[in-house]
């Protein structure tokens, strides 16, 4: 089955495939959400192809089955019986439309929303501008914001920000596009 996504519809890629899992057609993935189990239930999710073709090939997918295997997941996917049919899909991304990913409960965000803003720190009676958020990455003990300087920012000095509720971000702002931090200001 064929699924047509609109080209200005952006979507959120959720797993990669790395390849095929055993003889049934079970896949080993990649999987890149807090909550791995949420891919059992998600709806809708699309296959997308990895290929140098002009247009990408795209299928509704439904994962029957998701378990933990070592350090990764392994699934069981609509539509695919055998070996072949996996190794087949190695390389691609099981993505979904964010329109239709659930909200986000309050004080809580998607890495997503978080890139792009503009990242301020306090210093006395002076508000200053770090830089803006590149991307963000997940660490053992915390998640870390990495913060790219802006044309307006106070240096051109990349800095890493641990991702600390209250201690560190003391506000997001989504819809001024702001992160207020408390965070030291090296000379």
């Amino acid at each position: 089955m064929s699924t047509s996504i609109t080209p200005a519809e952006e979507v959120l890629t959720l797993a990669t495939v790395l390849g095929a899992y055993g003889i049934k057609g079970w896949v080993r993935l990649w999987v890149n959400l807090e909550d791995p189990s949420a891919l059992t239930h998600l709806s809708p999710l699309t296959l997308h192809k990895s290929s140098v073709a002009a247009a990408p090939a795209v299928r509704s997918v439904t994962i029957e089955v998701l378990q933990r295997q070592g350090k990764g997941y392994v699934a069981r996917l609509s539509g695919v019986e055998d070996r072949t049919a996996a190794e087949a899909l190695k390389g691609n991304e099981i993505r979904m439309p964010t329109a239709q990913f659930p909200q986000a409960d309050d004080g809580e965000f998607y890495w997503r929303d978080l890139e792009g803003l503009h990242v301020w720190c306090e210093d006395g009676e002076s508000r200053l501008l770090l830089g803006t958020v590149q991307r963000l990455l997940e660490t053992g003990a915390n998640d870390v914001l990495v913060v790219a300087p802006s044309d307006d920012s106070i240096d051109d000095r990349e800095r890493l920000i641990p991702w600390l509720p209250d201690e560190v971000i003391k506000q997001v702002d989504l819809q001024e596009k702001t992160i207020a931090v408390s965070w030291f200001i090296d000379a």
